[in-house]
């Protein structure tokens, strides 16, 4: 008599427990035992749909990375804001620890990485909206046609990054975010 139970889709059951113990207990709390515990199922079913748990945490990543990809302003009076906005969505307390994973665990990187490309895969997602979004504030006049878009963005995303990379659940507070983004761009304007 099996003592199981049958699960709908195991694999997104998966995904979605490593995702909560991302989001509230960090980077360091995601282990293969702690990821099949916390979606109460055996270990062997995470192995069953992953190759190993590093191809767990790149399916996580890369996921992330669509998330992060689809990402505009939802509203926006100024270059500043519609970056700030943008940011705001990007960095979740999930999308940070999927990036200190990044950086901490060379395979994971190495799968998570597109062909052919590089830097810090989910930050360099993130440089590319932010990319498009000066591209429209350049359109739209709000960016100097001569401004160098793709440094700026990179600037954004990392000044970005420094401000949300501290304590777990410790986010700097929506005005910082919009300074730094005005103090970025104000050359740029």
């Amino acid at each position: 008599m099996p003592t199981g139970r049958a699960l709908e889709d195991p694999r997104t059951v998966l995904l979605d427990a490593g995702r909560r113990l991302l989001a509230t207990e960090g980077a360091s709390a995601v282990t293969s035992r702690s990821v099949t515990i916390a979606s109460g199922v055996a270990k062997g079913v995470l192995h069953r749909h992953f190759e190993d748990f590093d191809a767990y945490l790149a399916t996580l990543v890369a996921e992330d990375a669509v998330r992060i990809r689809a990402i505009e302003p939802r509203a926006a009076g100024s270059a500043a804001a519609a970056v700030a906005d943008v940011i705001e969505q990007i960095f979740t307390r999930t999308t940070l620890a999927l990036i200190a994973l990044v950086i901490s665990r060379d395979e994971v990187r190495r799968r998570a990485r597109a062909d052919g490309a590089f830097g810090i895969p989910l930050l360099m997602d993130a440089t590319a909206v932010v990319i498009d979004v000066l591209g429209a504030g350049r359109e739209v006049g709000w960016i100097r046609q001569d401004a160098d878009v793709p440094a700026l963005s990179l600037a954004l995303v990392g000044g970005a990054h420094l401000l949300y990379a501290g304590e777990l659940g410790a986010f700097p507070e929506r005005s910082a975010v919009h300074e730094v983004a005005e103090s970025l761009l104000a050359g740029s304007l």
